[in-house]
């Protein structure tokens, strides 16, 4: 009896631990979710090479929520039946924001690699945000752009199928700017795969005259209106082109080609870190998915590790939760972080340009 109830023991420390990822792996938006996949993959490995957690391997649960909600909300509801600890996701703010009432309901923790709408921010909910607020980037971007080009207007197209994330930035990126003596131009809106015409959407962009165009939409939808954009406004001369962390994607400099060169955008985190871990990390990604990973492969390998570190010291749901939420600081692949009490990130702003094809850090 004694043997049979010690062989049982072992087989429950080694059973693993289901961890569940949802994102938009499909859709215009497909580019974030398929990056934080790989890199919560990339994550789950290194976990269970060095022993897994508490001797047990994390196991990768994997949905794709389609960027629409009724998907999302089926999603998360069945990852939650197959009993996983918590989930890795989503990627836009508002499929998190569609199902984190049912993750509330069922005291499931959601840990987003790139969520940071300012909706979501001071909440004693079940979600983590490893991305750093909306709100902070928007401050950031804009007071780089007042300080380099002072006084300048700025038009601003957002997409409003992310209204969550699109709206919040447009608002604290207008106050910035103003507050630093710059103007908004106008104001353009948009919904991602239901544009007639990108080149009449430029025109209504440039319509005020301004000096740069803030696009708040996906890599692809920036692309496609860098080019109409330059083509109206074409060399240095041009209007500058400003961006969030959103369209900070490979698919943005594959489909904008030279359109996005000199393009600014703002992210919260180093892609060329040269110290060893994230070396390692951008050599496997490389090798393995064939391009370099970007800011959500990085925010989604923090996220993987982050519940790992919470259930190292509590392997249970509410545990894991409770013991992320007291960490305080916590070393990412590229820079440190901190998590406040209601489980929002902080990071440091990052300053990046398009150049000969490349992101290249400004600052």
């Amino acid at each position: 009896m004694l043997l049979a109830l010690a062989l049982g023991a072992g087989c429950r420390r080694s059973e693993p631990i289901r961890v569940g990822f949802v994102a938009g792996l499909s859709g215009r938006h497909y580019d974030l979710g398929v990056a934080c996949r790989n890199g919560a993959r990339l994550a789950i490995e290194d976990v269970n090479a060095a022993g897994g957690v508490r001797g047990r391997p994390l196991e990768l649960l994997v949905r794709d929520d389609a960027q629409d909600p009724e998907t999302a909300r089926r999603a998360v509801r069945e990852l939650i039946d197959a009993g996983v600890v918590a989930i890795v996701g989503h990627c836009t703010s508002a499929m998190a924001q569609a199902t984190l009432p049912i993750a509330n309901e069922a005291r499931v923790l959601m840990i987003s690699p790139t969520v940071s709408s300012g909706a979501l921010l001071g909440r004693d909910d079940w979600l983590i945000l490893a991305d750093a607020s909306g709100t902070s980037t928007a401050e950031g971007l804009a007071e780089y752009f007042a300080r380099t080009r002072a006084g300048h207007s700025v038009c601003v197209v957002l997409d409003g199928s992310n209204r969550a994330y699109a709206e919040p930035w447009r608002r604290t990126f207008t106050a910035s700017l103003e507050a630093s003596g710059g103007r908004i131009a106008g104001v353009v809106e948009f919904t991602s795969g239901q544009v007639g015409s990108y080149a009449d959407l430029a025109g209504e962009a440039l319509a005020g005259g301004p000096d740069a165009v803030l696009i708040i939409a996906n890599a692809l939808d920036t692309a496609m209106l860098a080019q109409q954009i330059r083509k109206r406004t074409p060399g240095p001369a041009g209007v500058q082109l400003l961006g969030t962390g959103w369209s900070f994607t490979d698919d943005l400099v594959r489909h904008g080609g030279s359109a996005v060169e000199s393009a600014l955008f703002v992210h919260k985190v180093n892609p060329d870190d040269t110290r060893p871990p994230a070396t390692r990390f951008r050599t496997i990604y490389s090798e393995r998915f064939g391009t370099a990973p970007f800011f959500a492969a990085i925010e989604a390998y923090d996220s993987v590790q982050l519940l790992a570190a919470g259930l190292a010291r509590a392997p249970t749901r509410e545990g894991a939760r409770r013991e992320i939420l007291s960490l305080g600081t916590f070393q990412g692949l590229t820079e440190e972080f901190t998590i406040d009490r209601f489980g929002d990130a902080r990071r440091r702003n990052h300053i990046s340009t398009v150049r000969d094809g490349r992101f290249l850090l400004v600052e």
